[in-house]
Formats: C-alpha cells, structure tokens, sequence
C-alpha cells in the first residue's frame, strides 16, 4: 500500500487506531487522524460535552475537501454507548432507550451521508463495549443499528473491532501474548499497530478481512 490517504474520524479509539495507522504506514501514506477523545456523534447537550463535539458536521466535510480521502474510518463505539443527555432530556439515558436508538440512527446516517458525498469508501467498526457487562446492553443495540447502516448504504462496510479483541470467554487483557490495553484503556502501542494493519488491509487488499 502505497500513496494512498486515509481519513480517521470519531472518538478516542479512532484516534488510536489512527496513531497505529501513522506508525505502521505513514511512511508511504498520508494519515489524516482527526479521531477526538470524549467525542461521539450524538451532539448530547450539556457543558459536559466539548464544544470541538459539536462541529462534526461542519468539519468532516471540510476535511473531505481539503485531504480528497481514498477512504474514511470512522468509530464512534466507546462514547456513544454510554450514558448521555440529549435535548429534551431531563437525565442520560443510554442506546437501549428507543429515543436515544433514534437518535443515534439519524445522526449515523448523517454522517455517512457528509462522509460518503464524494463516493469514499467508508469503514465503521463495531463497539468492543459488547463485552463490557456494563454497557453490553447499549453496545449491542449499537452494533445492530450499525450493522444495518452498513447494509443499507452503498460504499460502507463494517468491519469487527469487536471479533479482533474478544473471544467466547469475553475480551481479555491479554491476546496472543500481547497486553491490549493501557492504562487508559485505550490500545496499546503493539495493539494499536495489529488494529491499524487489519484495518488498512481491509481497505486496501482485495481479499481484506
């Protein structure tokens, strides 16, 4: 792969994934990391929430014109599942409240609409937090709401961040003798590098898995 360009959208863990991508590519590509932590799509309201949260809209398309991706990640699976206040609400509520699901919908196809205008090839990633018995119930419905944007829209595929950390006996600390997670449970240097080379081939190799 070679002289190729890749946007990364989303929150902390595109970010991530996108750091790996510099490291493991960049010497022979451009990365554009614009992943930003604390950041999903769901524009919640409150002080709590970055003002840089809010201009995805106004910005993705800016970054579109500016770099012309040969394709876009974007990962929104850590932030968005978890509890958050949108207008109207009197408290957080999570995906499994069906407004929230509805919400959550619209603003996914949304972005895949500002993401996909220049027909780019558009990668999303399954939520990990399927295996968090904390926020299982939520990562699940998302999950399924991305599995079905994927399915809907041309020129978007999902790929399993999920089935790449976790296994039957849930998503461990360790896989093949590498520690996944730091501190910030975020990946770790050699995590985040296997990710990125997954993630590039699936874009880039005929046959990516």
């Amino acid at each position: 792969m070679t002289g190729k360009t890749v946007l990364v959208v989303g929150d902390s863990w595109s970010a991530s994934i996108g750091q790996g991508m510099s490291e493991v590519g960049a010497s022979h590509n451009t990365v554009v990391n614009a992943g930003l932590g604390g950041c999903g799509i769901l524009l919640p309201v409150g002080k709590e929430t970055p003002e840089a949260c809010r201009k995805w809209p106004t910005r993705w398309p800016s970054y579109l014109q500016k770099y012309k991706p040969d394709a876009i990640l974007l990962t929104v699976g850590f932030w968005d599942v978890t509890p958050q206040r949108l207008a109207g609400d009197k408290e957080a509520h999570d995906l499994t409240s069906p407004a929230h699901e509805t919400a959550f919908r619209d603003r996914l196809d949304q972005a895949i609409s500002l993401l996909t205008e220049r027909n780019t090839p558009l990668y999303l990633m399954t939520s990990q937090q399927a295996g968090h018995p904390k926020y299982r119930s939520s990562a699940l419905v998302m999950n399924r709401v991305l599995r079905e944007a994927s399915a809907k829209h041309p020129g978007v595929r999902l790929l399993d961040l999920r089935g790449q950390l976790c296994n039957d006996d849930g998503c461990p600390q360790v896989l093949a003798g590498t520690q996944v997670y730091d501190p910030t449970e975020h990946p770790t240097k050699p995590a985040r590098a296997r990710l990125a080379n997954w993630a590039l081939n699936a874009m880039f190799t005929k046959d990516g898995a």
